[in-house]
């Protein structure tokens, strides 16, 4: 596993992304992470707050055509992170916050899909107040989001993090 680590560190991408001194390198693939990241997260959070009851002057059932928008976000925060991530393999692979982002991100993902299924059902069969299930979800995807970016940003403090665990 270790050579295999060290092949992607040393690839010409993650040497490219991590030791270019070009804005183009670690610079803008980071701005596009957290540009992905506001997309993603600030579009679910719009969607989630609504069907959780905050602005209930707008409409429900358009929220739905926010959807491919925050998949658009998550492709750009997809990518993005995998060029960081190779740049610091070895780092971010022992970093136990790093684990602990990426379980929580497939776990957002899976609840903005349920979400929007959940979403499509009660506006196929005309709901004006979405379902306790789809509220449910709309909670448990904000939240996994938001915690998400807080283990994102702890990554970058490892000992700190580990302080608390000795």
């Amino acid at each position: 596993m270790g050579d295999f680590i060290q092949a992607i560190e040393g690839s010409a991408i993650a040497v490219w992304v991590r030791e270019s001194p070009s804005i183009f390198a670690y610079t803008t693939v980071l701005s596009l992470h957290a540009m992905g990241l506001a997309i993603v997260v600030g579009v679910g959070a719009a969607v989630s707050l609504r069907i959780l009851g905050v602005a209930p002057g707008i409409p429900i059932a358009p929220l739905l055509k926010l959807f491919p928008v925050m998949w658009i976000g998550f492709t750009i925060n997809a990518i993005s992170g995998v060029l960081l991530l190779a740049a610091r393999a070895s780092d971010m692979l022992s970093n136990v916050m790093f684990i602990i982002k990426i379980v929580l991100i497939a776990l957002a993902v899976i609840s903005m899909e349920l979400l929007r299924g959940r979403l499509a059902i009660d506006t196929a069969t005309g709901q004006l107040i979405p379902s306790p299930r789809t509220r449910a979800f709309a909670l448990s995807t904000l939240v996994l989001w938001i915690a998400a970016i807080i283990a994102g940003r702890l990554t970058s403090y490892p000992n700190f993090v580990a302080s608390f665990f000795s």
